[in-house]
């Protein structure tokens, strides 16, 4: 049995494990939990009309696409007795099947079951993959979305045909309009795809630029509204600033581990599989150049991310280098498949081994904190919104649209604003049932509820007098609750 063989074995292998990740999940526990403070955002979008939806999706920082299709695929599943929450993480887990088909069908079929395998097993392990690949959020679409994106940029390298050309043209702008990270990434594969076109092929750059002003046509339905956003996080946004360490650890995310130093050293690795691969790949400069253009794209996609900060706003954020992560594991898979001295193989294939098994115990140690933290933060809730006596106040404007899906299970109190995201709070009062409370008017809701359970929901620092207890905080998100004392009453009376 030759090494090309035992690869094919491997690969088929690495695929089963890939099935069994998607069986696990659709039956995950954390499809009926929160594992992201986001997920709030979207649940509360999905209870209200599409026009209002969409609204409020301006007024935000991501484009609509996502929002469209689940408040769609929530129709579709709502006779099957689902609820809001479990409809919208199975939606999420929907493109990890896509990958699989796709992966054993046109990946197997251009390059092997090994490439297949591996690149199938390292999207359940890897990074933040799986816990994406759960989460009620757009970013499972968005590494769909740009994985179909490279693939047709792969085959206009090989086969140059208009089919190619308007498949990169539609996933592209389906980038764009799933997650900006996303459409950077597209704009980074457009980019090396130029310079492959300068390098090999320059009677086709003009097809290129008629697929980037079609692109732009397409997206013109949505550009104002970009442009609108980009205004609003020019003026502010919670984003720090590009460090040395975020550089490194952008650069190690695609075997991410939450620690710079292996940051480092799966950065190192990286590095020492490209060199194993050209050293002993007798190969053309443009066959090279088509196998190593996906780490190309992710250190485009990085280069780019980091010039918008320095020149516009800080915009980086590790996690969001999410689909261009995938581009890079499907390239990992291409090199390895095409390295055939078994010593240098082996030695490759080890250190990915090692990455690996990082990679599977980084997701399961993650899956385990966040479904402990789902839990405890659901009791929380439930404690609130089961209790037929209780007040929830939501003292912070940010915090609002996350938990507005709660007004109707709970007597609620939210700040009083005059808009939300761009929607205005009339309107909202029409949706949801909630009364509006001015800054100062926190302690008089408590005296004039002496006889309830008052609960408060603040970021970052809990609301906190003689009468507040916190009783839990995930993350910046901070749970109290109001013990009335004869203080309290005397001063608000």
């Amino acid at each position: 049995m030759g090494t090309y063989s035992r690869k094919d074995i491997a690969g088929i292998t690495f695929f089963a494990m890939s099935v069994l990740a998607l069986c696990y999940m659709i039956l995950s526990p954390l499809n009926h939990v929160i594992v992201h403070y986001d997920e709030y955002f979207t649940l509360t979008l999905l209870n209200l009309p599409v026009m209002d939806m969409i609204t409020i999706t301006a007024g935000d920082v991501h484009p609509p696409l996502y929002y469209l299709m689940a408040e769609v695929f929530v129709n579709i599943t709502k006779p099957l007795g689902w609820d809001l929450l479990f409809s919208l993480k199975i939606l999420s887990v929907i493109p990890y099947f896509i990958i699989l088909i796709f992966s054993a069908t046109k990946i197997r079929k251009d390059f092997s079951w090994f490439t297949a395998g591996l690149f199938s097993l390292s999207l359940a392990i890897m990074t933040e993959f799986f816990s994406h690949f759960v989460r009620a959020r757009m970013y499972s679409w968005a590494i769909l979305f740009v994985i179909l994106a490279f693939v047709a940029f792969m085959d206009i390298i090989k086969k140059e045909d208009r089919k190619s050309w308007i498949l990169l043209t539609i996933f592209s702008v389906l980038c764009a309009y799933t997650q900006y990270f996303a459409a950077i990434t597209a704009g980074s594969i457009y980019l090396i795809l130029l310079i492959y076109l300068v390098k090999f092929k320059k009677e086709k750059i003009r097809t290129w630029v008629l697929s980037v002003m079609a692109a732009a046509i397409l997206y013109i339905p949505w550009v104002f509204t970009l442009i609108s956003q980009l205004e609003t996080v020019h003026h502010t946004y919670w984003i720090p600033g590009i460090t040395l360490s975020t550089i490194i650890n952008a650069l190690g995310y695609f075997a991410y581990n939450n620690d710079l130093v292996f940051s480092a050293a799966a950065a190192i690795i990286l590095a020492v599989i490209i060199f194993i691969y050209s050293k002993t790949e007798n190969t053309d400069e443009k066959n090279r150049f088509f196998t190593l253009s996906g780490i190309m794209i992710y250190l485009g996609t990085i280069i780019l991310s980091i010039i918008i900060s320095v020149v516009f706003r800080p915009i980086l954020v590790i996690r969001y280098l999410i689909p261009a992560s995938a581009i890079l594991w499907l390239t990992i898979s291409i090199i390895l498949s095409r390295i055939e001295n078994r010593k240098m193989f082996l030695i490759s294939m080890g250190l990915i081994v090692i990455l690996l098994i990082s990679g599977l115990s980084t997701t399961i140690s993650t899956n385990d904190d966040l479904y402990k933290n789902g839990v405890a933060q659901k009791e929380v809730l439930d404690n609130i919104t089961q209790d037929s006596n209780s007040v929830l106040i939501v003292s912070n404007p940010h915090l609002i649209m996350y938990f507005l899906h709660l007004s109707n299970l709970t007597d609620m109190y939210c700040l009083n604003i005059a808009q939300l995201f761009g929607e205005n709070m009339t309107r909202l009062h029409q949706v949801f049932d909630f009364k509006s409370y001015n800054g100062n008017d926190i302690n008089k809701i408590t005296a004039n509820n002496t006889d309830k359970n008052v609960y408060i929901i603040s970021w970052n620092d809990p609301v906190l007098n003689s009468s507040t207890v916190q009783i839990d905080k995930r993350g910046n998100i901070v749970f109290s609750k109001v013990t009335p004392t004869n203080a309290t009453l005397t001063t608000n009376s």
